[in-house]
């Protein structure tokens, strides 16, 4: 019998290798929404594979957590040990990140899925986990540093892209890939010092851009296939992990590059160096006193650390931006709306002289834009940059659902679903609405985190939350002052089955100057 899980990982892999023929193989298949119904012997795997395939997994979750009350038990391969729960349950968030957190952790199937990112905070638990937090908590807190993120999004904005928007003006753009690049190049220069755009540089972030791309979609057929599968097609350099391990070279190159480059200029009197959070996070490790001290101040962990910051904003805000912009185009009167509350702060900013430039509005009066934020806010709920959560079982518990959790289960919390719950959001739970986030006094309403959980809740809360917001309104705002965007005809826009949410083939838009 042994010979079974054998034959069954043989063919899960070969059929993991057709995935860069699978538009041909579905182009003619009309119904792309095969249920997530138990097999026998293989469980909801085929099931997973198919809706992955055809672009459709979030959505067959969603619809799957929907008709079994928000909690699904997911059998997979008898032989893989690859059963796990995937939930929507605010109750069940509450347990498993706040309540009874103790019990769960990432674990080790989670740094293996995730091992580009080495030992960084996304990886870490314990008290490696708390020392990195602690130290990025006082960095992101440093309001020096908020203004110099604000000051160089502003530069990068009119030096590299408006003139990338004016050359394309009456033209098809991929604002996906605009926003992708733009947003990439920030963080290279926020964390590291310097990007692709930068004239004083010639390293080829773009690649890496290109590298993080192709990682990304290999890790969620880490998370579906059993571990045998995607380890095997390691081994013999085979279709997502071929790419996966080209790309993990291309970073590494430039990653390494960059942390020897910044060992030799830490000392040097260069104010500059003091805004970079790798070089913030080195002196910052300098000051601390610690056994384990060697091992933080290493290539590696140093690498791991740079790279963790970059995926930490790169493609959640570039995401967040791009959909955020589809939206606004294809709702006219959210569009208007937003507008005329950009149109109300820029001229007040023009009367007190406030503002250095007609073009962007000053980081001071982004909390005048309310409308902006609840539009953001409900951007995140429909559509969050980070569409489920892992975490694995450090022992027996039984959670508020009634279900029981075995030592070492896997726990996929989707947070994708649970933003489309109509228990918690209303029978127009689906529908673009930003005016369900602010009251009758005109203020943001606040939601439990427990039910909103973009940015996570508990312990792990994202810390750069903040940050977010203050950098998304400064690029929307600033964009749709300056730019109207209208959708190319025909072009649909689907999610990609990513580890980041993001649209399948882009977002193809027409873009034209404001007369303002």
């Amino acid at each position: 019998m042994a010979i079974i899980p054998l034959l069954a990982i043989l063919l899960l892999t070969l059929l993991s290798f057709v995935l860069p023929w699978r538009r041909s193989i579905i182009s003619s298949i009309r119904n792309t929404n095969l249920s997530l119904i138990e097999w026998p012997v293989l469980g909801v795997l085929p099931g997973l594979l198919w809706n992955v395939w055809t672009d459709n997994i979030h959505g067959a979750a969603d619809r799957t957590l929907k008709d079994y009350g928000g909690t699904f038990l997911f059998k997979g391969p008898w032989f893989a040990n690859m059963d796990f729960i995937g939930t929507s349950d605010p109750l069940n968030a509450h347990h498993i990140f706040s309540k009874s957190y103790a019990k769960y952790r990432k674990g080790e199937d989670f740094k293996a899925i995730f091992e580009f990112l080495g030992e960084g905070i996304f990886n870490a638990d314990g008290e490696a986990w708390k020392f990195q937090r602690q130290l990025l908590h006082s960095i992101l807190n440093n309001e020096e540093l908020q203004n110099h993120m604000t000051t160089t999004l502003k530069l990068k904005m009119e030096c590299t892209l408006f003139p990338v928007l004016d050359a394309r003006v009456g033209a098809e753009v991929d604002m996906q890939e605009v926003a992708k690049m733009f947003m990439f190049d920030n963080f290279c220069l926020w964390v590291l010092g310097f990007g692709y755009l930068c004239v004083d540089r010639h390293l080829d972030t773009f690649s890496c851009g290109k590298a993080y791309d192709d990682i990304e979609e290999a890790v969620v057929y880490r998370h579906i296939v059993p571990k045998g599968v995607w380890k095997i097609q390691r081994i013999f350099g085979i279709g997502s992990e071929k790419k996966f391990s080209t790309s993990i070279k291309v970073l590494d190159k430039f990653l390494y590059d960059v942390v020897k480059t910044k060992k030799q200029e830490l000392h040097k009197e260069d104010k500059r160096l003091q805004h970079e959070l790798l070089t913030q996070w080195m002196v910052a490790d300098e000051r601390e006193e610690s056994s384990d001290k060697f091992l933080r101040s290493t290539d590696k962990f140093l690498r791991d650390i740079a790279l963790t910051l970059i995926s930490a904003g790169r493609d959640t805000l570039s995401s967040t931006l791009s959909l955020l912009l589809w939206l606004v185009a294809t709702h006219p009167d959210v569009e208007e709306k937003i507008f005329g509350e950009i149109e109300r702060v820029m001229i007040v900013m023009t009367r007190s002289a406030r503002g250095t430039s007609r073009f962007l509005i000053c980081k001071d009066d982004l909390h005048e834009l309310v409308y902006l934020h609840a539009a953001i806010y409900e951007t995140l709920r429909l559509y969050p940059p980070l569409p489920f959560e892992h975490r694995c079982a450090t022992e027996a518990d039984v959670l508020p659902s009634g279900h029981k959790v075995h030592k070492g289960m896997r726990m996929l919390f989707s947070m994708y679903s649970m933003g489309r719950m109509e228990e918690t959001w209303g029978k127009d739970c689906m529908d673009f609405k930003p005016e369900r986030w602010i009251s009758d006094e005109g203020n943001i309403i606040h939601v439990p985190s427990q039910k909103f959980m973009t940015f996570l809740t508990g312990p792990r809360t994202c810390l750069g939350k903040a940050m977010s917001f203050m950098l998304l309104k400064f690029m929307v705002s600033s964009i749709l002052w300056n730019y109207k965007f209208e959708m190319v005809e025909g072009h649909v826009v689907k999610p990609t089955p990513s580890m980041v949410l993001s649209m399948k083939d882009g977002l193809k838009m027409r873009v034209s100057k404001r007369k303002v």
